[in-house]
Parts: C-alpha cells; structure tokens; sequence
C-alpha cells in the first residue's frame, strides 16, 4: 500500500478548481468531502470548517504541494 499526504484542505469549490489544475500536471488525485459523507451517513456535523480535503501519493507530493501555491497565488493576485 502505498503513502498517501492532504495537500489541500478547504471549501469545495476551491478544492474542484485545485484538483483540476492539478490533474491537469498529470497527478491523480483523491478527494475526500467530509459534509457529502455525513448526509450520505444521515447526519451533518453543523461544527465542520473544513469541508474538501486533496490526496496525492507520496511521489508526487512536492510537485502537488508546488502546484497548490501555484494556483492560491495566481488566484489571489487576479482578484
């Protein structure tokens, strides 16, 4: 089995932008969103701050890690 790290962890919608642009680099990701999981489960917990969180294996951690501050800078400075 292989490592794998949270690169990202935020609101959904800055997660989807963030995977694609990832994803686009040629690194797969895995997403995991804590509020779809809790309403699949029945309950949501009305205390969650962190709604998406990034995965990325081991190997590619740095360049993914890279690319996160790539795109939260470009998009701070576009606004």
């Amino acid at each position: 089995m292989q490592d794998i790290y949270e690169i990202f962890s935020g609101s959904t919608v800055d997660a989807s932008f963030i995977n694609q642009y990832i994803e686009s680099h040629g690194i797969e990701t895995i997403i995991k969103n804590k509020m779809d999981e809790s309403i699949m489960a029945g309950w949501v917990d009305p205390n969650s701050t962190v709604g998406t969180q990034i995965y990325v294996l081991a190997e590619n951690f740095e360049k993914a890690e890279r690319l996160v501050r790539e795109y939260m800078e470009s998009r701070d400075s576009s606004s």
